[in-house]
């Protein structure tokens, strides 16, 4: 089971990157959906790189990563969490490369508490 500390750490960092970070990078490769809601940056020019779903949806992430700490929340249930949120994140790459260090660390998260559950 994951620690509060690390989940404050991921929601800080997802906080950060998704409403706050700004780079000249971008590394999308397919057009986004029509509308403003899915409407972010492409190109060179300096600035927030993830669009209003985007910042918007990332704190129902925040939320489970968070609360999984106070109520009985399935491993299973954060592991559907988080493969919606990777593919939710293929409409815009930024927000996939954003989210790696999080799948990295929660895949980690849930090796370690199997390898250890069964001794």
């Amino acid at each position: 089971m994951a620690s509060i500390k690390l989940s404050v750490i991921e929601s800080a960092y997802l906080i950060f990157m998704f409403l706050f970070f700004k780079t000249p990078f971008d590394f999308n490769i397919i057009a986004s959906p029509k509308g403003w809601l899915f409407k972010h940056l492409i190109g060179d020019k300096y600035s927030l790189r993830i669009c209003p779903f985007g910042r918007i949806a990332i704190f129902a992430l925040i939320f489970i990563l968070i609360m999984r700490n106070y109520i009985n929340i399935p491993p299973r249930f954060v592991k559907f969490a988080l493969i919606v949120a990777a593919f939710l994140s293929l409409i815009n790459m930024n927000a996939l490369v954003y989210l790696l260090p999080v799948f990295l660390i929660e895949f980690v998260s849930f090796t370690i508490d199997k390898r250890f559950s069964y001794h």
